[in-house]
């Protein structure tokens, strides 16, 4: 107040428009010292691409990053077949709202191309065509790619900020569907043949949205018994085989008993169909039944709510424990996540 009076003193040095710009900077200045939460920045999201020249593919990204300046974990978001950098909107937003800086990558070849561009056949086969090894090594390569171009950006001094906040030491990786995958290979899934394994050192904590296992049971030892980094599988009890590739909702609650024990965790929730855990649209259920020319049972939209509110308590849970150390959370994961769940669904944890 004292320099508004100041100012006032001084009107005959300004013109009133001049006066007017300098008493409204004086309030606002007053008003960021008298209510800091005013002066703090809103949580920023941003749409960017990246280019990896080397393989000539351009990555769609959504950025969302939390308030504040300090350095913070990153998340890396993988959509399912025919999703987009919009797909894990609910967990993206939940996620960033208390700390972490989110990623949202989209794969060219298996993104929403598949069924928005043109092509030939049925929508589910010109979907399936986007769920093959070369699909799943690309978008293994796309976050690769995105993890070397931090580094490389933070070593420049003319780096984004948002860049220059994020942690590398602490990254989790996850995804939905065709995503999980995605998520699985980076854990650590080994596979047949001359590609052993994909798994990337650089990640901590992975959390799989709707995973699956393949492949006989006598061998799912050897596929999933290297996944020894902390893992989250969600799924539910009518997340059910959209695509015809086998991965019905037995077989997704089937990854946490073929990995070994330490850090594994599992919720199963009740009427939990496989739209629900891409974290988008409600109306995803609808549009994939059309895509697959599918009649499959879904999810109730009061199911949904409650999954989409437990999931993100249990999600952040499970990221604060191994992105941020809290001992506290991953005692709550162990000892509270059972009854926190409720009858909502069965909870898993060795």
């Amino acid at each position: 107040m004292f320099a508004l009076c100041v100012a006032a003193n001084r009107a005959a040095r300004y013109t009133f428009a001049q006066m007017t710009r300098l008493i409204a900077c004086l309030f606002f200045a007053a008003a960021a010292v008298l209510c800091p939460a005013l002066a703090l920045a809103a949580p920023q999201v941003l749409d960017i691409e990246w280019k990896d020249s080397g393989r000539e593919r351009t990555l769609p990204l959504k950025v969302r990053i939390p308030d504040g300046s300090d350095k913070v974990p990153l998340v890396i978001f993988s959509h399912g077949l025919g999703g987009s950098r919009e797909g894990g909107k609910a967990w993206g937003e939940h996620w960033s709202a208390n700390g972490y800086l989110v990623v949202h990558v989209q794969h060219p070849g298996s993104d929403e191309w598949l069924w928005k561009g043109p092509g030939d056949g049925p929508l589910k086969q010109r979907m399936s065509r986007g769920a093959t090894p070369e699909q799943l090594l690309g978008r293994v390569d796309d976050i690769r790619f995105v993890l070397d171009e931090l580094a490389r950006q933070q070593a420049k001094s003319d780096a984004p900020a948002w860049v220059k906040r994020i942690d590398l030491s602490r990254v989790a990786m996850t995804g939905h569907s065709f995503g999980a995958r995605t998520t699985m290979s980076l854990a650590g899934e080994r596979y047949p043949g001359p590609i052993k394994s994909l798994a990337d050192g650089r990640i901590v904590a992975f959390i799989a949205f709707s995973p699956t296992v393949q492949g006989l049971k006598r061998s799912w030892p050897e596929r999933y018994g290297e996944m020894s980094k902390p893992f989250l599988s969600v799924t539910g009890t009518i997340d059910s085989d959209v695509m015809g590739t086998g991965s019905n909702a037995a077989k997704r609650a089937a990854l946490f008993d073929a990995q070994m024990n330490g850090d594994k965790y599992r919720v199963v929730f009740e009427g939990g169909d496989h739209s629900v855990f891409g974290g988008g649209d409600m109306r995803d259920a609808a549009w994939l039944n059309r895509v697959t020319g599918e009649n499959h049972e879904n999810t109730t939209a009061l199911t949904a709510h409650v999954i989409r509110e437990k999931t993100s308590l249990l999600t952040l849970k499970f990221l604060d424990a191994y992105l941020k150390g809290d001992s506290k959370a991953k005692t709550w994961l162990s000892n509270d996540a059972k009854s926190a769940l409720g009858d909502a669904g069965e909870w898993s944890a060795k």
